[in-house]
């Protein structure tokens, strides 16, 4: 089950409460002198100014000589209405702001892991790579080794059986086909030498 959205629950709360708020702020201003007579009266006979000027010339009636005024109670509650709509327009855009920020910081993030994760998988890929190259040079240290040994005793070495897959099998012996397939299962480097402790070695016990 999803965690509950308590941040965008609280985003949405936030929005519903910004009218009331507002509201209040706007009342408040409103009773208060020097409020009213610099925040909310002269924006509210700029936008009167505005409204009028842009109405006359739409309907092309010409450049008014001059705008009338509001009475102070119009441009208190114009003023008002404006402050209002200007606090709920600034929450909303914070908000906006906000949660576009912490979006962007979570996909960060994501990326983050995502580039770790790359990292990782390269680094890997690389320690197999000379893993493998260490393997390779075991293997013909090995080989040159059993050569060398089989020389001395004058046994024959097929190296084609310390190959993967090799023909390490002897169906006719129950005991070594159990050997060789535990054999099979180990790495390339314990076949060579399990070749040389049983193949090498045993023939030169039987000399």
């Amino acid at each position: 089950m999803a965690a509950f959205p308590a941040f965008k629950l609280g985003v949405l709360l936030f929005k519903q409460l910004s009218k009331p708020l507002a509201k209040v702020i706007v009342t408040q201003a409103k009773q208060h002198p020097f409020f009213r007579t610099y925040f909310i009266i002269p924006p509210a006979q700029l936008y009167h100014w505005a409204e009028v000027k842009g109405k006359m010339y739409l309907m092309n009636l010409g450049k008014p000589s001059k705008v009338a005024k509001l009475n102070e109670q119009m441009a208190i509650e114009l003023g008002a209405n404006l402050m209002g709509e200007v606090l709920i327009f600034s929450i909303a855009g914070g908000l906006l702001l906000f949660e576009y920020n912490r979006q962007s910081l979570k996909e960060a993030k994501k990326e983050e892991v995502r580039q770790a994760q790359v990292e990782k998988f390269t680094n890997d890929l690389n320690a197999l790579n000379e893993a493998s190259q260490q393997y390779e040079k075991q293997i013909e240290y090995l080989k040159v080794i059993v050569k060398e040994i089989a020389a001395k005793t004058d046994h024959k070495v097929d190296l084609d059986k310390l190959k993967p897959g090799g023909a390490m099998n002897n169906k006719n012996n129950v005991n070594q086909t159990d050997d060789n397939s535990k054999i099979q299962n180990q790495s390339i480097v314990h076949r060579a030498i399990n070749y040389f402790e049983k193949t090498v070695k045993g023939t030169n016990k039987v000399s």
